[in-house]
């Protein structure tokens, strides 16, 4: 990318940040026509006035589940997993009925109740971050009563059902999520900064702020205190770059046949339930969900697929367009503190510039 475009997208990020809720920022663009490009701006570490670095490790929260649906996809080419199997079949310890399968757990359609918005969800993390529920607990919560609807009838996000999926995985590979993650996704593609967390940060992450955990409705960094098991659908850290990079080998064939990614991208949509705060200036045309993506097949430059993230410390965004002016595009942003929404905004005004 030549340097008076990145000058100007530095510059755009750099103005933009100064009106945002965020305390840092980092990003990556890769444009297949005009190059790439990392830049980040605002600060890692509030207390020392630390600047934010380029391709800053972070959780990335919730794009965790686009490799988790990789690694089913990849499963299901080898044989060991059929998407249209029921998840009890995988993990013989539930009672759900053969109608919650495998498919309907990645797109969100199996009904499994939300651990996440469990009443007591957020005062238990606040009082113990590092203590998080296990496996047992959540199934106890969420996976022995009553369905939020028939599975295949509606549509409503599931942590829950990501949680399943992260288990049978395991069983199936006989090895752990992070064993099959780094095998099927991280060697292929080189990712030399991404693994998926197993333990309470031990000073690899930045700072990641949070007015929820610790002193309360004080911005305080979690990124040691909070345990990411919490997050039971697995939490991967990774950098801008390496999220870009995976979305652009994803969508050229280096992870999938194109029958399966076929499959991914086949979206059930969401609008009823996407709500101000995840689409707000109206940047979705048709909310919609694939398997583990973020799908609106009505944006323009061919469809926008991605996901987004949030959580104690870091909000995450990455998207992918296939025909930006004859060629692909990928944006990442990571932000080191927990706000509502995602940075919506500033795709909209980097996306201009290259336009330009």
């Amino acid at each position: 990318m030549n340097a008076n475009l990145q000058c100007q997208l530095q510059k755009a990020l750099d103005r933009w940040r100064l009106f945002a809720p965020f305390v840092g920022t980092t990003v990556t663009v890769m444009d297949s026509r005009l190059g790439s490009w990392s830049g980040a701006s605002g600060y890692a570490d509030v207390d020392l006035m630390a600047p934010m670095p380029v391709n800053a490790p972070c959780y990335i929260y919730s794009i965790t589940k686009t490799f988790t649906a990789i690694c089913c996809l990849q499963l299901a080419e080898r044989g060991s997993f059929s998407l249209d199997e029921t998840i009890a079949h995988y993990l013989p310890e539930l009672s759900l009925p053969p109608t919650v399968t495998i498919r309907r757990l990645l797109n969100h359609t199996a009904g499994i109740p939300n651990y996440t918005q469990l009443e007591d969800y957020v005062p238990t993390t606040r009082a113990s971050p590092s203590q998080p529920w296990t496996y047992e607990e959540v199934l106890g919560r969420t996976c022995l009563g009553e369905l939020d609807f028939e599975p295949g009838e509606d549509w409503h996000y599931s942590n829950t059902g990501y949680m399943l999926l992260k288990r049978s995985i395991e069983n199936v590979t006989a090895g752990s999520y992070a064993e099959a993650i780094a095998a099927g996704i991280i060697e292929p593609l080189g990712l030399t900064n991404t693994y998926v967390a197993t333990d309470v940060d031990d000073g690899r992450l930045i700072p990641g702020y949070c007015p929820e955990l610790l002193e309360l409705d004080v911005m305080s960094n979690v990124s040691q205190v909070y345990h990411p098991d919490w997050c039971l659908t697995g939490l991967i850290v990774s950098t801008t770059e390496e999220i870009a990079r995976l979305y652009e080998a994803l969508f050229a064939g280096q992870l999938l046949s194109p029958a399966s990614l076929a499959e991914m991208l086949e979206w059930t949509p969401c609008d009823r339930n996407a709500g101000n705060q995840r689409n707000p200036n109206g940047f979705f045309s048709k909310p919609s969900y694939g398997l583990g993506l973020m799908v609106d097949p009505d944006w323009k430059f061919g469809g926008l697929y991605g996901h987004g993230g949030s959580g104690p410390g870091f909000n995450t965004w990455a998207m992918y367009v296939p025909d930006f002016h004859g060629g692909s595009l990928a944006i990442v942003i990571f932000c080191n503190n927990t706000m509502e929404g995602h940075p919506f905004r500033l795709c909209k005004v980097l996306m201009k510039l290259l336009d330009g």
